[in-house]
C-alpha cells in the first residue's frame, strides 16, 4: 500500500508538472513509514474507530503544531482521507487567523462586519487581545458585531457552531438570522449554538464582549473530526504559555492527540534537555485533562538554514569589492531535535511517526527542493504538493495502526 502511494503521487506529478521524473522520489523511505509504537497499545482506539465506522459516535483527533500545521494542507489531506473512510463528523476547529493578521487555511472563511480593534498571536511579544486555545485572539471596538462563518463544500457543512472565546466570559445569546438563540456553555471558554440544519455558511450576532479565538464546527452525524491547531513559529514550549491551555482543549474531547513540532526548536536556543522538558510538560498537562486519550509525536523533516558567504573581487590595483552571497546549508540541529523526540517517545512509551526518516533522512531537503516539493525561497516549508504528499504518507501510517 505504501508503494502504491508513491506510484499514485508519481502519476500526479507527471500530470501536474510538480517535478519532472517519478523516479526522483526513490529517496522516500516507504519502509520507515509506520508508527513506532514504543510499547503502547492502541486496541481501544481501534475499537472506538470501528464503532464510529458502524455509525456509533464520533472519533475526535487533535493535532497541535507549528506553521506546518497552520497552513492545514497536510492536516486537510489526513482529514479528507479519514472522513472519506469513516464518516464526516465536521470540519472541527477553525481559528480566527486572518482576523489576527496571519495566514489561514483556504477551506473556511471567518469575517466580521468591522476589523478587529486588537489582535494577538501566539508568538507576538504582547497579547493585546489576550489569547485562547487556538493561539490567536481578536477584540472588537463594540460588542455589536456580526460574524460570518463559511466553509467550502468539501467540508460537508455544519449543524452546530461553538464559539471559542476567553475563559470565563461566554456569549450567552446570539442572533442567528432573525432568531435569538440561547447558547450552551460547554466549557468556560466555549459556547455552542445548535442550528437545526446542515449548512455551509451562517451569520451570527453574538455579544462580542470578550476576545474571540475561533469556532468549532460539528455535524450531528457519526464520523471523524480532525482538529488542527497550528501557529507560525511555535515550539512545544509556546503552548505552555497559553493560560490553562490543556483545559481549553477539553472542548474537543480528543481520543488521539498528535504533537507536531521541532522545526522551530532547531532554529532556537533551547538545549536538548529543555526541549525534552517542554515535551514532557505539555504531554503531562494534556494527559491530566484527557486521561483516556492516546498520544502521538511526530518528528520534523530535514530543512536548511540561510548562510552568507563573503567574496572579494579585485576591481583595480589595490582596490577590492566585497560581495555577500546568500546560500543554504543543512540545519544539523533538526536531526538533534528529532533524536530528542525519538528518545522522549521511547522512554515514555509514546508512539512516534518519524517523518525525518520517511522523508529521506539526511540530505532529503535538497531533493525535496529540487523536486518542487519544498519551498525554494526558504528551504523549510513545503509547497502545497509537498504537504499533501506528507499528509498521504501520514494517513498510511495512521491507518496501519488504527484501521479496525
Amino acid at each position: 500500500m505504501k508503494h502504491i502511494h508513491r506510484l499514485l503521487f508519481s502519476a500526479f506529478v507527471a500530470l501536474t508538472g510538480v517535478c519532472a521524473q517519478a523516479q526522483s522520489l526513490v529517496y522516500i523511505n516507504a519502509d520507515a513509514n509506520h508508527i513506532i509504537m514504543n510499547g503502547d497499545n492502541w486496541s481501544q482506539l481501534r475499537r472506538c474507530l470501528a464503532e464510529t465506522a458502524n455509525g456509533n459516535g464520533r472519533f475526535s483527533i487533535l493535532q497541535i503544531g507549528d506553521s506546518h500545521i497552520q497552513a492545514d494542507w497536510s492536516a486537510s489531506t489526513v482529514r479528507r482521507n479519514l472522513q472519506g473512510e469513516f464518516g464526516n463528523a465536521g470540519r472541527g476547529c477553525i481559528a480566527a487567523l486572518r482576523m489576527a493578521g496571519t495566514n489561514q487555511p483556504t477551506d473556511y472563511r471567518l469575517s466580521a462586519d468591522t476589523a478587529a480593534l486588537f489582535a494577538s498571536r501566539l508568538l507576538a511579544k504582547e497579547w493585546k487581545a489576550g489569547i485562547g486555545v487556538t493561539g490567536v485572539a481578536v477584540t472588537f471596538a463594540s460588542p455589536d458585531r456580526r460574524l460570518t462563518i463559511a466553509t467550502d463544500s468539501e467540508c460537508g457543512g455544519f449543524s452546530s457552531v461553538t464559539l471559542l472565546h476567553q475563559s470565563g466570559a461566554g456569549y450567552a445569546t446570539a442572533m442567528i438570522g432573525d432568531s435569538l438563540c440561547v447558547g450552551d456553555p460547554v466549557s468556560p471558554a466555549a459556547t455552542r449554538y445548535r442550528l437545526g440544519c446542515v449548512t455551509d455558511s451562517r451569520t451570527l450576532n453574538p455579544p462580542f464582549d470578550s476576545p474571540f479565538c475561533g469556532v468549532y464546527l460539528q455535524r450531528e452525524t457519526p464520523g471523524v473530526e480532525f482538529n488542527a491547531i497550528g501557529n507560525n513559529g511555535a515550539c512545544f514550549s509556546s503552548y505552555l504559555k497559553i493560560p490553562d491551555f490543556a483545559n481549553l482543549t477539553g472542548v474537543f474531547a480528543p481520543k488521539l492527540i498528535i504533537l507536531s513540532m521541532g522545526t522551530n526548536e532547531a532554529f532556537g536556543n533551547e538545549s536538548d534537555e529543555q526541549v525534552y522538558h517542554s515535551i514532557d510538560s505539555l504531554v503531562s498537562q494534556l494527559r491530566a485533562v484527557h486521561r483516556d486519550a492516546k498520544f502521538l509525536l511526530t518528528t520534523p523533516m530535514e530543512c536548511h538554514k540561510k548562510a552568507w558567504r563573503t567574496t572579494k573581487k579585485r576591481v583595480r590595483r589595490g582596490k577590492y569589492r566585497t560581495r555577500k552571497a546568500m546560500s543554504f546549508v543543512v540545519n544539523r540541529r533538526v536531526a538533534e531535535v528529532r533524536n530528542v523526540i525519538l528518545r522522549y517517545g521511547s522512554e515514555n512509551k509514546i508512539p512516534v511517526w518519524d517523518l525525518y526518516a520517511v522523508a529521506g533522512g539526511d540530505d532529503a531537503a535538497a531533493k525535496w527542493v529540487a523536486d518542487g516539493l519544498m519551498n525554494p525561497r526558504d528551504h523549510v516549508h513545503c509547497l502545497k504538493s509537498g504537504y499533501e504528499f506528507r499528509g498521504s504518507l501520514f494517513t498510511d501510517a495512521l491507518l496501519e495502526q488504527l484501521r479496525p
